[in-house]
């Protein structure tokens, strides 16, 4: 573990334990368009806090991907309405209440959460806040905090739920290992997390490879409205309501389409914009160096990772569109591209 890990992952063990002594439930929160990341690292860590001794659940207003149902969480998770009156407020994986959905209310009410979260989006700094741009995942920084929680209770605190769910976090945001922020550490806790019951395979066919056939249509017809701009240097589609109403499926159908497009030869960022159910315009971004994705999200009112970012706005897709290709294809030049 190296150092940065090893000092700030004895900080938060220490405050859990802390916190564990209070007697309050512990309530995690996390973000909405729940993934493998924010969920893996949120029931990883109530497994643990639980086998601490503590109550501990998720909070999770939306229902899950058939793709996540392989977990088997379902005891882990409560609803708006099953919130306690009194909590220890704990996010994973995301640090912003307007991220969380309709659990955003319930996480401003505190005004000194326990955050633990890789995503870099504002600059949050505290002894009860642990943000760390450089690790792979949330999954990753809770692994070693309940590393360290085993050490300071000498209890065996992740158990084979734990592990699973840790590792699908990891798994699903370093792209299978294959991103830029896969580092040794990310390996060396995975290995463990595998000893420990975690298996890459199943992670890897959920998360990547299992696709219904209304999924893969509606994909198809995606990936076939590309457009190569820039030289080629920029790749951008459109998926409209009208896709996912035609193959009966949702916006998330297509998650893998901006990773695949990123990885086109000459291409050095993917944007994938979709209508969501709600009216609002989704935008993913996905890059290769020398382009910081990050700068271009963080424009539109969004913000993520230099290789992986996202942001949403309002407003018809094709003037949306024409605006980010228009500010992606400047920003070529100030990266040198």
């Amino acid at each position: 573990m190296k150092e940065l890990y090893e000092i700030n992952a004895s900080r938060m063990a220490d405050l859990l334990i802390a916190e564990s002594k209070r007697g309050l439930p512990f309530v995690l929160f996390i973000h909405r368009s729940v993934d493998g990341d924010c969920l893996g690292s949120a029931c990883g860590m109530a497994c643990v806090l639980r086998g601490m001794g503590a109550e501990a659940y998720v909070l999770c207003p939306e229902e899950l991907s058939y793709k996540l149902e392989y977990l088997g969480v379902e005891e882990l998770l409560i609803g708006i309405d099953d919130v306690p009156e009194e909590y220890v407020t704990f996010a994973v994986d995301c640090s912003e209440g307007h991220r969380m959905g309709d659990a955003r209310s319930l996480f401003e009410r505190c005004d000194d959460p326990i955050i633990i979260d890789h995503h870099i989006t504002i600059d949050l700094k505290g002894d009860r806040i642990w943000v760390e741009g450089s690790a792979s995942s949330a999954s990753e920084m809770c692994f070693y905090v309940a590393r360290m929680l085993e050490e300071k209770t000498g209890k065996k605190l992740i158990n084979t739920l734990a592990a699973r769910c840790f590792l699908t976090g990891i798994v699903t945001d370093t792209g299978r290992f294959t991103f830029t922020n896969t580092k040794p550490e990310t390996l060396t806790a995975s290995a463990e997390l595998m000893e420990l019951g975690g298996d890459i395979p199943e992670i890897t066919y959920n998360q990547y490879d299992r696709k219904k056939k209304e999924e893969f249509r509606a994909s198809t017809a995606v990936r076939e409205r590309v457009q190569f701009l820039a030289d080629g240097k920029i790749a951008m589609t459109l998926a409209y309501r009208k896709d996912f109403k035609k193959y009966n499926t949702d916006d998330d159908s297509i998650d893998e389409i901006p990773s695949a497009l990123r990885d086109v030869d000459g291409v050095l960022l993917s944007i994938v914009l979709r209508e969501t159910e709600g009216g609002t315009i989704r935008g993913n971004l996905r890059s290769k160096e020398p382009y910081d994705c990050t700068v271009l999200a963080r424009e539109f009112g969004g913000g993520g990772h230099v290789r992986a970012s996202g942001f949403k706005l309002q407003g018809n897709i094709d003037e949306i569109a024409q605006r980010v290709s228009a500010r992606a294809a400047e920003l070529l030049k100030e990266f040198g591209a």
